[in-house]
């Protein structure tokens, strides 16, 4: 298995990734499929010098991806804080690959200037809580039923990382 940076050619991978989650209510706010064209800008925002978009790459493909983007719209004030976003193929969760990206990431921030990692993840995702948990992140805030999913409210936790400088 090999992290790079994505290229975008993968963009057909990350999508089915992402798509893959969206039935489940559990890790996304999106209701529908997403598609490669309504990602183009959003894959350009990424850079390998600030804002990197990893894929986790094996024989059969990409299998996950890890991303950082810039918080509240990117204002200048909040360049040293970055929201990170992860995702892996259903048939690959569980092996602790998310761990190992959030990891990688983690070491990496001080090259990006990245001071605090946020992760923002519904408070009825279990195996998310447990991984930021596991790493390192508190939580800071708690938005309850501040999304609906199919009738249902559900909250959505922010939680911090302070880089070690």
């Amino acid at each position: 298995m090999k992290i790079r940076n994505a290229l975008i050619s993968d963009l057909r991978d990350i999508i089915q990734i992402y798509n893959a989650s969206i039935p489940t209510r559990i890790a996304t706010a999106d209701t529908e499929p997403i598609t490669i064209e309504s990602r183009l800008d959003w894959f350009a925002k990424h850079n390998a010098e600030s804002r990197p978009l990893w894929v986790l790459a094996s024989e059969q493909g990409v299998i996950a991806w890890i991303g950082l983007t810039s918080f509240y719209g990117g204002r200048p004030a909040y360049n040293a804080t970055a929201e990170v976003s992860i995702y892996i193929a259903p048939q690959h969760q569980g092996k602790g690959y998310g761990t190992m990206l959030v990891r990688r990431m983690i070491e990496y921030c001080p090259s990006l200037n990245v001071t605090t990692l946020l992760a923002m993840y519904f408070d009825h995702n279990d195996a998310s809580r447990r991984m930021f948990e596991k790493l390192g992140f508190q939580q800071k805030g708690h938005l309850p039923e501040i999304a609906v999913l199919d009738g249902k409210k559900y909250g959505l936790v922010i939680a911090a990382y302070k880089i070690a400088e």
